[in-house]
Parts: C-alpha cells; structure tokens; sequence
C-alpha cells in the first residue's frame, strides 16, 4: 500500500471492508496532515465529495417516508424561497423529488469547484448561501433546466443543490442540522458531519486535501455550500455502519431510518433497462443482478477522491476514502486486489497490448494542448503538455501530475492510460498534422501551433 500511495502521491488512505454484512476490518494509512505529521486513523475524517448525494437523498427519503414530501410532485410546490426556474422544457414535465435523485430532472451543474477556507466569500461571509449557488452568484453557472424532465439521465450536482433547499424548506432547518438529526445520528454516524465549513474545534480531525502531483490543496481543503451534492466529512467506517444498517433495513431485519419498502423503491432502477437512465436508483448507481447486485457511489473534491460499493446479496464490499486527486487509479488498484482475494465478481483487471513506437513517431503527438472549454485558477487557458517517453507519451497536467499513455495496437493515433484504462484518441488535420486529442471521459484538447 505505501508503495502505491507514493506512486500516485497520495499521502493518507482509509478504508473499510464489509463481509457478509458486516465490518470485517478497517484500517488507515499515511499522513492526515504532512506540515504537524499527524499519521490518517480510521477515525480521520475526509471529504466524501459526491458520496455526500446517496446521503443526502436518504435524509429527504426520510422525509417521503413520513408523507411530508412526495416524490413524483413539482417541486416548486414544496418551494417558496428559491424555486426551479419555469420553460419550455418544464410547461407539461415538471421537476419531482424522484428526478432530482435520479439525476433526469433536466438541471444543469455537474460539480463544484467549492471555496478556500482560507479565503472568505464575502466578508463575513465564508462561503456563499444555497440562493445564492442555485442563482449562481457564487462561482458556478446558475441552476436551470435545460431538457424536458424525466427523458434521460444528465448528472447533476445542481439538481442535488434544490433537493438541499427543498429539505432545508420542508424542514425549517439548516440542511446539516436536518441531516444529523434524520439520518447521521440514528444510523450511529458519530464522526461525520455535513456542517460547511466544517468547525475550527474539528480541523484537527480532517486530512489536507493534495494535488494530483503531492501538493497540499491552497488553504489546505475547500468548503462546499452544495452540501448535499459534495459537502459531507466522514469515515469509512461511518459509511460502512449505514451501509450495514441498510442492509438490515433491506433483509427486515429493523425498521431503521426508511420503511422497508420505501428503501427497496430506492434500490430499484429508474426506468430500469433504459440504457437513457444508466442505472440510478433514488441516490445510488445500481449495477449488476442476482448476487452480483451492488449499490455505490464515487467522489472527488478538489484534493480528495473516493468509493463507495456494496453487493446487497452477499453484505460485501468496501469504502475507501482518500486525500488526494491521484487517489482515483489507487482506489482502482484497491479495489481489484479486493475483489481477487475477496471473491468479489467484478473488477477483473483487463489486458491490453501497447504497440512499438521509436521516437521520431511520438514527436508527432509532442506539444502544448488547450482544454477546450476550460480555464485554470488563473482565467487563463487550461493547458497540458504531452512530451516524448521511452516508446510513451508523458502527459504533464497542471496540479495532476504527470500520467503515462502507451500506444494502443487497436488503433492509429490511439493511446490508453495503464493506471485506469482511460482512452485517448489524437486527430489530424487533412495534411496529416496531429491537431487535437479526444480524451473518452469528454475532454477535447486543441494543440498550439
């Protein structure tokens, strides 16, 4: 393990394991915090990043449960301080509870970018309000519904953002109050919190985010009004104990914080075999049938990445939280070792064959690339630098560190990622000349003349 943290510098990993519905161990490793050397334990908080979401939806379940909120009604009849901008897309479809969990609302914002704790909103303002993120008067685009509702699935942090507001609505509490009293406090989630930004007296307690490339993220973590969709610190071991009590919710083994029923209804796919919907129950990803069934989720804050998955037949799997952007190939490398010595059917590694390449063939692909549609910290140009390795191209990217492509023998002008298996595909000009790249995930960058 060390010696795969050092690789993907990533200073602290923690991580629980489930065995037949039950915590079989749990374990952290490395530096929480590198500048007093405070070594991570299993009670170190870290960001849960888009974790936070299936959370989230659990705490407005509670909510549906008890008949104060419906799924399938507007949610702007729930709404009165902020409510879902009005279109053409909403006049005959209207935005539901159930949408907004399934991510096929039609609401724009995929993530957040959060807010320094070392530099305030405003003053006396840390971070900005759940308004004034939904208006977009913070620093990301306003939420709005750009398809018709309940055509497709679109992730959407934003959509995660008005299921926030709505519980803090139908409540009368701050979103982090109505959560630990719900849903943290009676599933025995005793370390995590969704408060934003988290309290001075509990700094102590949480790993410094780090960048792809070791650095410590500037003022060492983000706060994330989005509270809902990025904004929970918590444990492995928390999240395993609310893993286990959903199981046992599931096997009519307690009551808990859902109705046995309610909670089937949100392991159950939206418009299930719609490849449109990709699987999304009301706040996990569902995959898999019979025994293989597994509910997860992922997360990545700024200097943090994560994963949570269980199979629901077996009571197996894992969570595995890191403080670190290079923590998304470790987690990866984790949780195939998991599966080869735990018997888990899925992440098989997968074989691939690179091709030779000399040298005067990968300068072809050298040079300076803009991400298309991106800037830096700056408001300058995002840019990547791809150089010449020993028979691979090095890709340098800002605050990432550096990734290694091989040639693909499948494919002219195709290089893959050994690290996680991720794709990219150069393209040329009509004289030939490597002009851009197409990276699978969605990123397109234009090289510089």
């Amino acid at each position: 393990m060390e010696e795969r943290m050092a690789h993907h510098k990533v200073p602290a990993v923690s991580m629980a394991v489930l065995k037949d519905g039950d915590v079989l161990w749990a374990r952290a490793w490395g530096t929480a915090d590198l500048e007093a050397g405070a070594s991570a334990t299993t009670n170190t908080l870290f960001q849960a990043a888009s974790m936070s979401k299936p959370v989230a939806a659990l705490t407005a379940l509670t909510l549906v449960d008890e008949g104060v909120l419906d799924l399938d009604a507007p949610v702007n009849k729930y709404l009165k301080e902020w409510r879902v901008p009005e279109s053409r897309f909403t006049k005959d479809h209207a935005v539901t509870l159930r949408g907004l969990m399934t991510h096929s609302a039609g609401t724009t914002v995929w993530g957040f970018e959060g807010y320094r704790k070392d530099q305030p909103f405003a003053p006396d303002q840390p971070i900005a309000t759940n308004v004034q993120v939904l208006n977009g008067d913070g620093n990301s685009a306003r939420v709005r519904v750009f398809k018709v509702p309940d055509t497709s699935m679109r992730y959407s942090g934003g959509g995660y953002t008005v299921l926030e507001q709505l519980v803090e609505e139908a409540t009368g509490l701050a979103f982090e109050t109505a959560a630990h009293t719900r849903l943290l406090e009676p599933a025995g989630l005793a370390l995590s919190t969704y408060a934003q930004p988290l309290p001075k007296a509990r700094w102590a307690e949480a790993a410094r985010g780090h960048r792809g490339d070791g650095s410590e993220v500037e003022g060492e973590w983000h706060s994330y009004p989005e509270q809902a969709a990025a904004g929970l610190w918590s444990t492995p071991t928390d999240l395993a104990k609310l893993s286990i009590h959903l199981l046992q919710i599931l096997d009519g083994e307690t009551d808990g914080i859902l109705s046995k029923a309610l909670l089937e209804e949100a392991m159950t796919p939206h418009h299930p075999g719609d490849p449109a919907f990709q699987n999304w129950g009301l706040g996990f990803s569902l995959k898999g049938s019979g025994e293989t069934v597994r509910f997860s989720h992922g997360g990545a804050n700024e200097g943090y990445r994560c994963q949570w998955l269980v199979y629901r037949g077996t009571g197996n799997g894992a969570i595995v939280m890191t403080n670190g952007d290079g923590g998304g190939p470790l987690i990866d490398e984790i949780f195939r070792a998991l599966a080869a010595s735990h018997g888990w059917p899925d992440f098989e590694p997968e074989a691939r064959a690179a091709r030779m390449m000399d040298k005067a063939a990968l300068e072809a692909y050298a040079g300076a690339y803009e991400v298309e549609g991106i800037t830096g910290p700056d408001g300058q140009p995002y840019v990547i630098v791809v150089q010449v390795g020993e028979g691979t191209l090095e890709v340098d990217v800002p605050e990432q560190g550096r990734a290694t492509l091989h040639p693909d023998s499948e494919g002219v002008d195709r290089f893959f990622d050994a690290s996680d298996g991720t794709n990219v595909q150069f393209e040329r000009n009509k004289d030939g000349r490597v002009v851009a790249a197409q990276e699978e995930h969605g990123a397109h960058l234009i090289r510089r003349e």
